[in-house]
């Protein structure tokens, strides 16, 4: 501990820990602050929207079925607690949908979509910062944690005091980790916060902020151990540096990018033209309800006359009009839910390079994994989507059923249903993901971090263990004495 809080020191003296501290904290309170405050309003807005389509349904005077449901609903998709901390797709994702008859509509007016083209560089968020530029500070202050000492040529005289160079590396590593700790910490802080100031507070939000903390304190502590393994295997800082920045472009700049192109090079996804279109086509396979005469719906006309032993539909007991409305909303309905599926399906596929990506670099493993905790990544996009879907369908194919029992078949359009009729039906309510099925839809990013935890706990404790690193530098002695190998000869387990 005493070397950790040397280095701390070193770096408080040198101004460069306060000056990292002082950057990332600004930006973090600055993106906070803003993510909070749109969030608030956004949520406010689309609660008070919420409740005007509501309260417009219930207002709705006596009118027949069909068209009510013709009416239509409007389901607005509510911000997560926690996406002020992380954005992730919120601002490329849609914010309603229009829920109707005979029809599946997707959510449309994305901020992405009203905002100028600078939002396609990213939106600045705790998370991004923390993600991006937190790891950038760690390498800039441990860059020069073991290259400074042999530069400065106070490391023979650390080990000639009997500083093991085990002990070293693990102070070094435990003082950079304590002030990348300390860099991020007002952004995590931000967490529970801002989750306790707000109306999302619960077991689940609870137990997402503890595993995004934990999460990104074990991404922080990764960046740190590669800082100073860079430091103790190079000769000069220069170089030490070079290397890391090199590092951070390829993980966080370029592999980001190749793994997205390559994804949608390899599983493209249709566009929305092509989608419409090929539902339109399955639909005209799957039948037409407005043709009496089409296959399908005729043979529908002849079990139920058969059924009942009428020879006319008028003679049926029921409103043989909204019968075939019950069985057109079925079919439009599983066809939509077969192309959404596989149109899901192309989107996981291009996602799956960035996942399987994540085990070669822990930027993707903890962005995907922010998001998914968060509640903005794409699968809770895709499960509000589902719910709206599973409510239009529900709602629809209620009100035919108010129309096959309470609307007789003759001088169908005249008739009417009571006001209070719509008082029967649920307000629509998104019910958010629950944090188990988010850490198990990003298993393999948990994993991956584990994974390259342990793989530089190896790599520190091998390079401990190597005083080879310590006498011969970049093929040059360093000018100690007899005395100096003794030592390491003594506090090292190596031979």
């Amino acid at each position: 501990m005493r070397i950790a809080a040397n280095e701390i020191r070193h770096n408080q003296r040198n101004r460069t820990l306060p000056a990292a501290c002082v950057c990332v904290a600004a930006l973090v309170l600055l993106a906070a602050f803003i993510s909070w405050q749109n969030q608030a309003k956004i949520n406010a807005q689309r609660a008070e929207y919420q409740q005007r389509v509501r309260s417009n349904w219930l207002e709705q005077p006596d009118r027949h079925p069909h068209r009510a449901s013709h009416y239509g609903y409007l389901a607005f998709r509510p911000k997560s607690p926690l996406s002020f901390f992380d954005n992730g797709i919120d601002s490329f994702a849609g914010t309603s949908v229009f829920l109707e008859p005979h029809r599946q509509n997707t959510t449309n007016f994305s901020e992405a979509r009203h905002s100028g083209g600078m939002l396609r560089f990213g939106e600045l968020s705790p998370a991004m910062v923390l993600q991006l530029l937190a790891p950038l500070a760690i390498f800039f202050l441990g860059f020069a944690t073991v290259t400074g000492e042999r530069e400065n040529a106070t490391l023979p005289m650390l080990l000639a005091q009997g500083v093991a160079w085990r002990d070293l590396i693990l102070g070094k590593l435990s003082g950079v980790a304590m002030m990348g700790l300390l860099i991020a910490a007002p952004g995590l802080l931000m967490i529970p916060a801002g989750i306790v100031s707000g109306d999302g507070m619960n077991r689940d939000m609870l137990l997402r902020a503890i595993a995004i903390v934990a999460g990104y304190a074990a991404y922080l502590l990764i960046f740190a151990a590669m800082a100073v393994l860079a430091s103790a295997r190079h000769q000069t800082s220069r170089g030490a540096l070079t290397v890391l920045i090199m590092l951070w472009i390829v993980l966080c700049v370029v592999l980001p990018r190749g793994a997205q192109a390559l994804g949608s090079a390899v599983a493209p996804a249709p566009s929305k033209a092509q989608f419409d279109a090929a539902i339109e086509n399955d639909l005209a396979r799957g039948g037409d309800s407005h043709n009496p005469d089409d296959p399908h719906f005729a043979s529908l006309r002849a079990e139920m006359l058969e059924t009942y032993g009428v020879r006319d539909v008028k003679d049926l007991p029921f409103n043989y009009g909204a019968l075939v409305m019950i069985e057109a909303e079925k079919i439009s309905s599983d066809i939509f839910r077969r192309h959404y599926t596989a149109l899901l399906d192309a989107f996981r596929r291009q996602n799956r390079f960035s996942e399987w990506a994540a085990v070669i670099n822990p930027y993707l493993a903890m962005r995907n994994l922010s998001m998914a905790l968060a509640g903005s990544d794409p699968a809770h996009y895709a499960d509000f989507q589902w719910q709206a879907e599973s409510f239009r369908y529900d709602m629809v194919q209620r009100l035919n059923r108010l129309h096959l029992t309470e609307i007789r078949y003759e001088n169908d359009r005249a008739q009417r249903v009571g006001q209070e009729r719509w008082r029967e039906f649920p307000a629509f309510e998104y019910r958010p993901q629950s944090v188990g099925a988010a850490l198990r839809r990003q298993w393999l990013s948990a994993w991956a971090l584990m994974v390259w935890l342990a793989a530089l706990a190896l790599m520190v404790r091998r390079i401990s263990l190597n005083t080879t690193a310590i006498l011969v530098l970049g093929g040059k002695r360093d000018n100690g004495t007899s005395e100096i190998r003794r030592k390491l000869r003594k506090h090292s387990t190596v031979p």
